[in-house]
């Protein structure tokens, strides 16, 4: 044990784990306390006097308060259950509890998902490192991190990822998602140049290995698009969309949260570049009109997107009126 713990960066090592969980919670608790208030755990019956309550999910009215120690434990045994069972499709499915509501089925985002990642971490960070379970907990605390806007953190993590990746011999799919999830980093701090060298070469790679109408393949499409358009490849990036939205609302149908995203990329490249026509101006206001409606149906009003499709949606309805006015 002691010689693989050793591989990890001091921030993932078992010695820390307790005290990033700790202040995880301590960070969500906090933020849901306004919603939280009064209110008590779902899972327990308990309230949050002693650990606190969190929600930051897509459920309404008194439905989704819990403690994020009763969404890990929750997750951990029925993990274990579909472990012992050896169902490899009910594992699957089971371990969506580390990051998803079970109410309402909808993610977590922001601090509650750093908190639950951190717990998942906490969880299995002592087992070997060929373990499916561990390897997957270093992935969904990256995601967590990420999603809490922890980038310095996330990048310790995504970096640590991929050396286990590479020293396992890990299968070459394995090794183009943790090679896309840095690039996404790098393309959130700012660096579009080498996230889209990276970028490039995961989307052909994940195409030959899955097909178009993989979820993996496709999200990936969604990241480099969005790499693409803050590039200044705004075409490229237009005809990418073009040609994978299709494909997604079939496949996962317009309530997906990928296929949203997607929408929203596009309809970004759409109204973000000087050179836009005024047709695309009208169809980027038409399609922000329809996200905006179809996120606020399912993913509630308080989600991130929801905002953020609601702020792009007044800045390309300010392009269009001054592109008419000239």
């Amino acid at each position: 044990m002691g010689q693989f713990l050793s591989a990890l960066p001091p921030l993932l090592r078992a010695n820390r784990a307790d005290q990033k969980y700790e202040e995880a919670v301590g960070v969500a608790v906090e933020a849901c306390a306004e919603d939280t208030m009064g209110q008590t755990c779902w899972i327990c019956f308990d309230d949050g006097s002693n650990e606190g309550l969190v929600r930051m999910c897509s459920c309404r009215g008194g439905a989704g308060f819990a403690h994020v120690s009763c969404l890990a434990r929750q997750a951990q045994v029925e993990v274990e259950q579909a472990e012992q069972r050896r169902s490899i499709p009910e594992s699957v499915k089971k371990w969506s509890l580390w990051h998803t509501c079970r109410q309402c089925e909808q993610e977590y985002h922001g601090v509650v998902k750093c908190a639950l990642g951190w717990a998942c971490w906490k969880t299995y960070v002592g087992r070997p490192e060929r373990d499916h379970h561990r390897r997957s907990a270093m992935s969904t605390l990256a995601v967590g991190l990420y999603d809490a806007n922890r980038l310095a953190e996330t990048v310790l993590v995504l970096e640590a990822e991929l050396s286990l990746q590479r020293r396992l011999g890990a299968p070459e799919h394995h090794i183009l998602v943790a090679q896309g999830n840095l690039a996404t980093l790098h393309h959130r701090l700012g660096h579009y140049e080498e996230a889209l060298r990276l970028k490039r070469d995961v989307y052909s790679g994940l195409l030959k290995l899955n097909g178009e109408e993989h979820p993996e393949t496709l999200r990936e499409a969604s990241n480099f698009a969005g790499v693409l358009r803050r590039a200044d490849h705004y075409e490229e990036a237009r005809t990418l969309m073009r040609k994978t939205i299709p494909v997604a609302r079939r496949v996962l149908g317009d309530s997906n949260e990928l296929t949203i995203m997607m929408r929203m990329n596009y309809a970004r490249a759409l109204y973000t570049d000087d050179d836009t026509t005024l047709d695309d101006l009208r169809e980027s206001v038409t399609m922000w009109l329809d996200v905006g409606r179809i996120a606020r149906r399912v993913l509630g009003t308080s989600h991130p997107l929801t905002a953020e499709i609601a702020v792009d949606l007044r800045c390309a309805q300010a392009a269009l009126r001054a592109r008419e006015t000239e």
